[in-house]
């Protein structure tokens, strides 16, 4: 039984405290989810993760942040809590996992993009777009290995929820060949079931990692994020009925939340939305 619910911010996008997502992690968590969860009784620890070097490169920035993040995320699962992380990039996913044993663990993805590009497939070069690829064993296994454990998760114990937009199609092609579970999200609506495909990962886990990107949910009522706006992503109500789904079925060991960006987010609508998504994570977690 868990002791309650660890808030870890991690005020980096990508190991860099000057992009504007990097105050999203300290707005969330100490201007909001404390006193939003501290009434609900479930008595959260804060805590902050610092870089500890001065920035020199995404690369060394993001191995930096992470191992840090490991390390906070170990003490938090030693202690009997569930670190719930929030950061401003996705690449966060291999420090929370890297921080506790996951060999038999999921891990449920929300998100309007897949983050699923390696080093060959990517136009861009952006690192958080290969997040998933990384935690799947795909490429970066030695830079994931300097963090902590870097046991990949199965891809056929991922689900992935929201997706909408993927770029270049050598990314669609990865994702359609490989064994993980999407539930595409189109004009509002899933392409499929997102309860069926819990049900079958519950089948071969009983613990998971639950990430969600803000931009899984829809611009309208998340606008303050990190990448272009994708159209026709989850509503808040879509998104706490997933969340409690999740929670219904799996242990969740630890949960991320990312990308939120206050600097687009000028009537605190984002803000409100993460701050209900975080209330929701830790009443399934603790």
């Amino acid at each position: 039984m868990s002791a309650g619910v660890a808030l870890v911010a991690v005020p980096y996008a990508v190991g860099d405290e000057r992009h504007p997502a990097s105050r999203g992690a300290d707005r969330l968590v100490e201007d909001g989810a404390g006193r939003v969860l501290t009434p609900r009784g479930l008595a959260p620890t804060v805590e902050r993760v610092e870089r500890g070097a001065p920035f020199a490169d995404s690369a060394s920035a993001s191995l930096a942040v992470n191992k840090e993040v490991a390390r906070v995320v170990r003490d938090a699962v030693a202690a009997g809590r569930v670190p719930i992380v929030i950061a401003g990039s996705c690449d966060v996913a291999l420090g929370v996992l890297a921080g506790f044993e996951h060999a038999r663990c999921g891990a449920v993805w929300l998100d309007a993009h897949a983050d699923f590009n390696t080093p060959e497939s990517t136009v861009s070069g952006f690192f958080p777009g290969m997040s998933a690829a990384v935690i799947a064993g795909h490429c970066y296994r030695s830079f994931w290995a300097e963090t902590g454990d870097s046991t990949p998760v199965a891809e056929e114990a991922i689900v992935m929820v929201g997706v909408r937009d993927l770029s270049p199609e050598a990314e669609r092609e990865r994702l359609e060949r490989s064994a993980v579970q999407v539930v595409p999200w189109r004009d509002g609506r899933p392409s499929g079931d997102v309860r069926s495909r819990l049900d079958a990962l519950r089948a071969r886990v009983a613990d998971v990692y639950l990430h969600v990107d803000l931009d899984a949910l829809d611009p309208e009522v998340a606008p303050g994020i990190v990448d272009a706006p994708a159209p026709g992503g989850l509503s808040p109500e879509d998104a706490e009925d997933i969340l409690r789904a999740v929670g219904e079925r799996f242990r969740i060991r630890a949960a991320a939340v990312t990308t939120y960006n206050p600097e687009l987010d000028e009537d605190g609508k984002t803000l409100r939305t993460a701050l209900r998504l975080i209330e929701v994570v830790a009443q399934c977690a603790a």
